[in-house]
């Protein structure tokens, strides 16, 4: 009986030895640090991850500490950082967990070291302080794909292609811009007309004054028809002369022209004979006119 009663307590006592050291396992160290990589080996053009994971029992405000810098690295350099916390309970006792990531892309071949990772904190509310750090990692870093001349000709013919294009564009657009402006002809002033109608009357009369001033006649007319607007068509020249008067311009060319209208009015009906050379003068003079 004795020895049964005996065997009741060893086994109690062991249990609660093993209880005693199950829980000095899980909170054995109130915080601690730790740090792991993805990959230990990787290509040139590749990156590396750590990740650094603060775990301390109790909520956020128990331990104060700055947030950790940048890993020291060899041949390799932080090119991207992120941050997280979260907290979850454990045997009815808090756990907060502060994540810290970092990728790391190499900068030169061979071997890549990132150093521990030092963290200084401060335990609240007795500010006891603390120190831990990660262990030191190495990373084998392959040497960078080659890029030789056949890896670039794709490109340099695409770039060649898209140049070659843009400029056929550009002569295509400049040759018919050129076509459309010589096939456009100036727009010619009434002004203009009506020197060049003088001119082929004159050449084409000659010595015929009756066609000469039938032809001024008709020229004075469209000339005022186009430059001031007005609808002569079918009047006198009693009225048209009436009109002209009316209309704003010199009075110097609106007496000359009412007193060419009246003259060739005249000789294109009864013709007279004068002097030799006179329709000459009459066209250099109403050249002239108009010119000034």
């Amino acid at each position: 009986m004795e020895k049964e009663k005996y065997k009741i307590k060893s086994v109690i006592y062991f249990l609660l030895i093993l209880a005693v050291f199950s829980t000095g396992n899980i909170f054995g160290s109130e915080i601690s640090l730790t740090g792991a990589v993805d990959r230990t080996d990787i290509a040139f053009e590749d990156s590396v991850t750590l990740t650094v994971e603060i775990k301390w029992l109790g909520d956020i405000d128990s331990y104060a500490f700055q947030v950790l810098p940048l890993p020291d690295a060899e041949n390799l350099k932080v090119t991207g950082t992120s941050s997280s916390i979260s907290s979850k309970t454990v045997e009815g006792r808090g756990i907060t967990i502060r994540t810290f990531k970092y990728v790391l892309k190499p900068t030169e071949p061979g071997t890549g070291t990132i150093e521990p990772v030092v963290l200084d904190y401060i335990a609240l509310p007795d500010s006891t302080t603390g120190q831990l750090s990660t262990q030191q990692f190495n990373i084998l870093i392959a040497a960078p794909i080659p890029r030789d001349t056949e890896t670039n000709l794709p490109l340099l013919a695409k770039i060649l292609i898209f140049v070659a294009a843009v400029i056929i564009v550009i002569v295509i657009i400049y040759l018919v811009r050129k076509k459309k402006s010589e096939d456009v002809e100036p727009v010619k002033t009434a002004e203009v007309e009506f020197l060049e109608g003088l001119e082929s009357a004159k050449k084409e009369s000659q010595n015929d004054r009756k066609q000469f001033f039938t032809r001024l006649y008709k020229l004075l007319i469209t000339f005022m028809e186009n430059k001031y607007g007005l609808n002569l068509s079918g009047k006198t020249t009693q009225l048209i002369m009436e009109e002209i008067d009316a209309v704003e311009m010199p009075e110097l060319r609106k007496e000359k022209i009412n007193q060419w209208l009246q003259q060739a009015d005249k000789e294109k009906f009864a013709p007279g004979t004068g002097a030799p050379g006179d329709v000459l003068r009459l066209a250099t003079e109403i050249d002239k006119t108009f010119r000034e």
